[in-house]
């Protein structure tokens, strides 16, 4: 069995947050002790290229002189520091400004074979090597579902999707080279190309898809959801049947997508199968992934539980009992207690998976009631423990403790707010106007303890990140608020006699799913409402 040889964790810094510089000069100094030896930087937008000064605009990109200090400080602590970028998908930033229009071939997708496309990646690539010590590069170019489909489609007329991403990852590839840079990318797609569409499924491979990935390039296989190592190994020997020269890379997750609340129990029995796995079948280089879907909510100190246990379980430390201790040893915390972060998604059945109540609990109408038919009776009383539980962890002080002070005001703020649009509609529909009064004074006690909420999370954010993208937090926070004060009123003024009829809560509300069963809601829009928040034709 061969020893792994890079260790790392890659930080999303491209989901409206960008890390402040100093704290993530403190993350470096965990992941040292913890024994990583590599970071990336995830930034689709969020870094300085001088000659594009609409990339990353007001987006709190990292000036060059920021990243060369990162660079310099993870070096010092035995990390290397590699940059992880777009180059064909997931550049939806750059295309509100004028200057992309050229580039773009449609949605979040750039244009192949147009020479200002090819511009853009040289000045990427310039500006890497002026600033990254490290000639490894990720170059992205996952999930490009849509290529060759806008566009590029009307210059063109119909092409494969595997002839346009191979003859640009040829492009990209020979730019990587000139600046000196190894790339490595998401296997997706290739995988998927390779097998009639499918991914998590066995592949049966051809001389033409294996012909597909050039011999300078890595390819990644990133995994965040399964618990059964066959399920990991079947995936590993499939992305070994590509070229046995280029070197399979393993993605793994700590889960911090979900909202504000992360998923340590979950990450940690997908990496024991996950790594399980790549040791058993010799992969060398790993990497866990901390993305920031819907607006980095989540703290990245929340799931050193997780990256811990990585780093433990990557060196032959299997034992739970001495990871525990020895987290103490290294973090200055207790693992267990940590571990209490996840609580507030611990409801409804287990085993707790990455299901998000927190997220959607939060943001789900009152009226509307879009997430209403996962509630249970006696949820709200749950939160209310928890926000105890956490709240007794604060008063105990350490590093961590504005963590677990922010999670108590949530909890508390859900063990009003969780049950009550649930209450409502049945109170409404029974015609009980004491039970509707008392609900109308419970919508007062959820706008307070939101507040009471924002100001935490408010602080938390200003401490590990700049200030660039609170703004969308603001907005989905000072909606909710001013919504629960409309609803409010407008019970109010039907308890009053001034209005006959409550019009939303006279629908007939249909399951989000098994009734009774959280689930997975990875954006604040699909908990918040029904409508439509943005369209444009011909944009």
């Amino acid at each position: 069995m061969e020893e792994i040889r890079t260790l790392g964790v890659m930080l999303d810094c491209s989901r409206n947050a960008v890390p402040r510089p100093e704290e993530l000069e403190h993350f470096i100094d965990l992941l040292a002790k913890m024994g990583y030896n590599m970071l990336q930087l995830y930034t689709e937008d969020t870094y300085e290229i001088p000659e594009e000064p609409y990339f990353g605009y007001l987006r709190g990109r990292f000036t060059g002189e920021e990243i060369r200090r990162i660079d310099a400080y993870a070096k010092s602590r035995g990390i290397e520091l590699i940059p992880c970028i777009q180059t064909l998908a997931h550049l939806n930033g750059i295309f509100r400004w004028w200057p992309y229009n050229a580039c773009r071939d449609q949605k979040d997708v750039l244009l192949v074979g147009e020479e200002r496309t090819y511009e853009l990646i040289d000045r990427m690539f310039a500006t890497l090597a002026k600033n990254f010590t490290s000639r490894r590069v990720h170059i992205g170019m996952d999930e490009a579902h849509d290529l060759g489909r806008g566009k590029y489609l009307d210059k063109h007329g119909y092409v494969s999707r595997q002839k346009i991403l191979c003859e640009h990852l040829e492009r990209v590839c020979e730019i990587a080279e000139k600046y000196g840079f190894r790339p490595m990318m998401w296997g997706d797609m290739f995988y998927r190309i390779a097998n009639n569409g499918e991914y998590y499924k066995p592949l049966k491979m051809t001389d033409e898809a294996r012909a597909m990935v050039p011999k300078n390039l890595d390819l990644v296989y990133w995994d965040y959801y399964h618990e059964k190592v066959s399920e990991y190994e079947m995936m590993i020997k499939g992305y070994r049947q590509f070229d046995k020269s280029n070197e399979t890379i393993f993605a793994g997750g700590a889960w911090t997508w979900g909202g504000v609340v992360p998923h340590n129990e979950f990450s940690i029995r997908t990496t024991r199968a996950a790594l399980t796995a790549c040791k058993k079948h010799g992969v060398r280089d790993i990497f866990i992934t901390m993305w920031g879907d819907d607006g980095a909510e989540c703290s990245y100190y929340a799931v050193l539980p997780s990256l811990f246990y990585a780093a433990e379980f990557a060196r032959g430390n299997t034992k739970i009992s001495e990871i525990k201790k020895k987290f103490r040893e290294v973090i200055g915390e207790d693992f267990d207690k940590m571990k209490a972060l996840d609580l507030p998604n611990e409801i409804g059945k287990k085993p707790f998976t990455y299901h998000n109540p927190a997220k959607y609990g939060l943001y789900n109408d009152l009226f509307r009631g879009i997430t209403d038919s996962t509630v249970r009776e006696g949820d709200g009383a749950i939160y209310g423990r928890f926000a105890a539980r956490l709240r007794r962890y604060a008063r105990q002080g350490g590093e961590f403790a504005y963590l677990y002070d922010t999670e108590a005001k949530l909890c508390s703020l859900l063990e009003v707010k969780f049950e009550l649009g649930v209450r409502l509609r049945r109170a409404y529909r029974a015609g009980d106007r004491e039970a509707l009064a008392g609900c109308a004074e419970d919508i007062r006690r959820a706008e307070k303890r939101l507040e009471i909420f924002y100001e935490a999370f408010r602080d938390m954010w200003a401490k590990e990140k700049k200030q660039d993208g609170f703004e969308i937090q603001q907005f989905r926070l000072g909606g909710l608020a001013r919504r629960m004060a409309d609803c409010r009123r407008i019970l109010t003024e039907y308890l009053e006699g001034k209005t006959d009829s409550i019009p939303e809560l006279e629908e007939e509300l249909l399951p989000y799913g098994a009734t009774g069963a959280t689930a997975l809601i990875p954006c604040w829009q699909q908990a918040a409402t029904p409508a439509v928040l943005s369209h444009m034709n011909g944009f």
